[in-house]
């Protein structure tokens, strides 16, 4: 395997609320830093909520092993206390050569204060939510670098079907590049082709509302979900004429993302670190985070119990025992009583 070139900088803090750019920059540094050869001994995983900054800079400060450089990257940066910032303020004004320390947070927090002195010895890079024009440019971006270009029509479609969560939409643009063949162009037609009327970001939204007991909200965004009566099957269908019932793809949804949400749980009270997570649940870190956070909101026994209830009116639905949209409409509203009434 070439041997990865050095780091570009010694000390990287990478914070914001777009996690998905985040692990790809994480992604970049670690590629360029260590071969996969030498991350068994060189690369190390620390947490800002359960380790002190002076166990990661004792890691920080020990040469390599068989490596020219050392990789260490900690995630939460932002829930550091002022004494585990000192002693890794500490560190990062005199680094070790051989190391490179990568720090994540969804905030600044604490260490706004010494931004400006961080970035005189490596970078502080922010990553704040694409919106607007923003979103479209980065969804343009992103295709021309898979070797092709997106209409403007098709972009803002995508985005509109897709939502604002950037792995949904580099999801659909993959699909988007594969339909196309040799042609240079994505448009309208070949993205209506490829992508479901039903949003992934729906069901998190969804469970979301349910999660926090707000029953007015969750039947709102059931309602519009169901307004969405035409999905294309085929690519070859410039006009869709077929009609598709969003209910059974979105109970089946709702039921595997309960059973995520179970899964974190899970895993979490086994104290497996976020990595761990990803790969026993076999998804991005950033989207093992959402399904913790939504853990919250609820217990274990909720959990259980609307398992079983998406599989019951998912069974419901396909025996014929009454209508769609009304079944739907019960599960939600029971999703969402009281947990003392169920």
């Amino acid at each position: 395997m070439t041997k990865p070139n050095s780091p570009t900088s010694n000390i990287c803090f990478l914070y914001g609320p777009e996690e998905y750019l985040i692990e790809e920059e994480v992604r970049r540094l670690l590629d360029q830093t260590l071969s996969h050869k030498e991350r068994g001994l060189n690369l190390h995983l620390f947490n800002g909520e359960e380790h002190s900054g002076q166990e990661i800079v004792q890691t920080a400060q020990t040469l390599p092993m068989f490596s020219q450089y050392r990789f260490v990257l900690i995630r939460r940066a932002e829930q550091f206390d002022d004494e585990n910032v000192e002693a890794l303020l500490l560190y990062i004004r005199n680094p070790s050569p051989s190391t490179c320390l990568v720090m994540c947070a969804q905030t600044i927090g604490p260490w706004k204060t010494y931004k400006k002195e961080m970035e005189k010895v490596g970078k502080v890079i922010e990553y704040p939510r694409f919106k607007g024009r923003g979103l479209v440019s980065w969804v343009k971006k992103r295709m021309e670098e898979k070797g092709r270009a997106i209409s403007e029509e098709g972009a803002n479609y995508l985005i509109e079907v897709m939502g604002d969560h950037l792995q949904d939409l580099d999801n659909g643009l993959e699909k988007a590049f594969l339909s196309v063949g040799d042609r240079k162009k994505v448009e309208l037609s070949d993205v209506e082709g490829i992508i479901s009327e039903t949003k992934v970001s729906t069901v998190f939204d969804l469970t979301d509302a349910i999660g926090q007991q707000n029953l007015e909200k969750a039947l709102s965004i059931l309602e519009k979900t169901l307004e969405l009566k035409t999905i294309p099957f085929k690519k070859e269908e410039p006009t869709p004429k077929r009609k598709d019932d969003p209910v059974p793809l979105l109970v089946g949804m709702m039921s595997r993302h309960y059973w995520n949400i179970w899964r974190a749980k899970e895993l979490a009270s086994k104290r497996k670190n976020l990595e761990e997570m990803a790969g026993e649940l076999r998804m991005p870190v950033w989207n093992v985070k959402k399904f913790i956070e939504q853990g919250r909101s609820f217990s274990v026994t909720s959990l259980e119990e609307g398992i079983r209830k998406c599989h019951e009116t998912d069974l419901a639905i396909k025996t014929g025992r009454g209508p769609k949209n009304l079944l739907m409409e019960k599960l939600v509203i029971d999703l969402c009583r009281p947990r003392g009434i169920r």
